[in-house]
């Protein structure tokens, strides 16, 4: 009855999409997929890198609670991947702190320490990390990120953690 008052009302008279609607959807779809993307990417990355800042400030706190019953931050690396200290240069022990970052495969810990100082190093591995420049922190709390990734904190933004 439809059908005769409205032509082309008819349940027959459309069965689908047309090419050009397809095509118009697909155009759409592209430009949001385009743009979302590399949003979802930098979120990404600004979150690794703050778990990572929060990784090195909690292995900081474990190395200060390891040095006060030690009286040294020597002893604090892993050189033959049992988890317990042994040099004082390379990986972060695990009976130390274990990084979540680090369990994930974003960042390595490393540790290079002396008697009174060390210096705690978050190098980014392989994967969305990859080139986003090492961040460090020391004993007196210095806090470092090599942003450009050039292999020296010489740059005026690379004296601290802060986003810019």
């Amino acid at each position: 009855m439809l059908s005769k008052i409205l032509p082309g009302a008819g349940w027959q008279s459309r069965r689908g999409f047309t090419l050009v609607e397809l095509m118009v959807a697909l155009a759409i779809l592209a430009v949001v997929a385009a743009v979302a993307v590399p949003l979802y990417t930098a979120y990404s990355e600004r979150t690794y890198a703050t778990e990572a800042q929060a990784d090195l400030l909690n292995a900081a706190q474990a190395l200060e609670r390891f040095a006060a019953v030690n009286f040294s931050y020597e002893g604090s690396a892993d050189t033959d991947g049992d988890g317990a200290g042994d040099a004082d240069a390379g990986p972060l022990a695990g009976d130390i702190y274990t990084p979540r970052s680090a369990d994930q495969g974003r960042y390595e810990f490393n540790i290079a320490a002396a008697a009174g100082t060390f210096t705690l190093t978050a190098v980014p591995q392989v994967g969305v990390m990859e080139n986003t420049g090492n961040m460090t922190i020391d004993e007196a709390g210095n806090r470092r990120w090599d942003r450009n990734d050039d292999g020296d904190y010489a740059d005026a933004d690379e004296d601290s953690w802060e986003s810019k």
